[in-house]
């Protein structure tokens, strides 16, 4: 900046000498000042050209120097990339629809691409028209996914479907999940509708190639997710083997401690809920729909009855839980599905996720010195480690829902002799990150959903929207 400032300088006298502007006995320093400037740049530049250094000249020093900066600009910014290479739920995201699949027979899955298209007995070249009934097989299989009637739509009712059967041909390949480490491609084979309820469901018969029959039969399991895209893998894939671990038990203290747990985030819970519907009860839009009798208000009142029972303590536990490896950290995850019952009726139900720790025994007090707690913390063979619950996440959706009227009685309901309302039907892992997605279904009033999740320790992410089931007769669907 000071060779600029002193160029500029030079300048604005030369112009001022060129214009006669200074006086003839200055007009000697004048040109002397810029004979030594000239001087100056000359012997710097020289000076520049004779430096040696193991690129050549200064100049090409500069260059180097340049290019290495670049390059390692471009180092920073791959290692940053690298670091912040998208998560698990943006490569399945970015995989396009995942569809709940389920088996029909040893060699096809049936899924639905479209659920509640129309009226199962409406008038339209969907349902009026003149279907061929797909025969069922010999011996029906998941019998969660409702697909048992099935029936192939003739070619003019084609025209009216979704624009994705539309553009899908018989013949195509798609990527069908087994479990966490199995992948194995489908054929599309035929479009379908089946009777979902009160509508109609539309998707595609898909049949397993037969070198890849084997690999079906051998799993256990009956649902599954497929996609038209496969799923980026990690970079590196992750090693972890995920899973069910149904020969974990939990240790009678480790029970209590569930328990106990489970009934202290109930309460929290319960307090949330019933602090909406006291505030839901008291708006003008609840007010005025309330009718003389038999209103929103009366059940309320008994539903804030219950609910004090509940917190304390007199409502009646009963849970189950399931061991999963779903992290890469490897520690287990359980889940657990609870309920409480008053007076033999179910009054609160919930699921929850608890991670379990290792506790190494006689655990020192934080504020010990480092080396005198790692020693401390060694667990020994005669006094083993203790695992510990800790609880990370709990859904409250069903017991909301029974307060709010949205779900049958729970006494008429299945849930109320059995936890089967939210079921793990199998685990993926499509990206390979060592975070495991979830196949899971739920129960609530008259519809079930399977949904796929990602597993968080925060909570479950829905990946896609739900494939929902209707389980109402065909009875129930026609007015009186």
């Amino acid at each position: 900046m000071l060779v600029l400032a002193l160029a500029l300088a030079l300048l604005a006298l030369g112009l001022a000498f060129l214009q006669g502007k200074i006086r003839p006995k200055n007009r000697k320093w004048v040109a002397l000042a810029f004979a030594l400037y000239l001087f100056v740049m000359w012997s710097a530049y020289r000076w520049a050209i004779s430096q040696r250094y193991p690129e050549g000249t200064i100049f090409d020093h500069n260059e180097a120097e340049r290019k290495r900066k670049f390059v390692e600009q471009k180092a920073k910014d791959d290692a940053f990339a690298a670091r912040t290479r998208p998560t698990g739920e943006v490569r399945l995201t970015a995989a396009g629809p995942a569809y709940f699949a389920a088996k029909y027979d040893a060699t096809h899955v049936a899924f639905m691409l479209a659920a509640d298209t129309e009226s199962r007995f409406a008038v339209s070249p969907v349902s009026q028209g003149r279907p061929t009934k797909i025969a069922a097989p010999t011996r029906p299989a998941a019998p969660l996914a409702g697909l048992q009637e099935l029936w192939e739509p003739d070619s003019h009712a084609l025209h009216f479907f979704p624009e994705i059967i539309q553009k899908t041909q018989s013949g195509e390949r798609w990527t069908l999940s087994l479990s966490p480490d199995a992948t194995i491609p489908v054929v599309i084979e035929r479009p379908i509708v089946a009777p979902d309820g009160c509508s109609l469901a539309i998707g595609f018969l898909a049949s397993i190639p037969p070198d890849q029959q084997s690999a079906f039969a051998q799993s256990r399991r009956e649902y599954f997710v497929v996609r038209r895209t496969p799923v980026e893998s990690a970079d590196p894939p992750s090693t972890a083997q995920l899973g069910e671990l149904p020969d974990w038990k939990p240790t009678p203290p480790m029970r209590k401690q569930i328990a106990q747990q489970l009934t202290d985030r109930m309460k929290q819970e319960l307090a949330k809920i019933d602090a909406r519907l006291l505030a839901n009860a008291a708006s003008p839009g609840e007010a005025a729909g309330e009718l003389p009798v038999g209103g929103a208000r009366p059940r309320l009142q008994e539903w804030l009855q219950a609910d004090q029972s509940l917190a304390r303590g007199e409502g009646a536990l009963d849970y189950d839980l399931h061991a999963y490896r779903l992290t890469p950290d490897g520690d287990p995850r359980l889940f657990v599905r609870a309920r409480w019952r008053l007076a033999d009726a179910t009054a609160f139900l919930m699921t929850a996720w608890f991670r379990v720790q290792t506790k190494p025994p006689n655990q020192p007090d934080q504020a010990q010195p480092d080396r005198a707690r790692i020693d401390q913390a060694q667990p020994t063979p005669t006094q083993p480690a203790e695992l510990r619950p800790v609880p990370l996440s709990a859904d409250t959706s069903w017991s909301t829902a029974m307060r709010e009227a949205e779900a049958p009685d729970p006494t008429t309901s299945p849930t109320e002799h059995s936890l089967d309302f939210q079921s793990i039907l199998n685990e993926f892992d499509a990206d390979h990150d060592g975070w495991a997605e979830l196949l899971v279904y739920s129960h609530n009033g008259p519809a079930t959903t399977m949904t796929l999740y990602l597993y968080t320790d925060l909570g479950l992410v829905p990946l896609k929207t739900p494939y929902h089931h209707e389980v109402h007769t065909p009875e129930s669907c026609i007015d009186p």
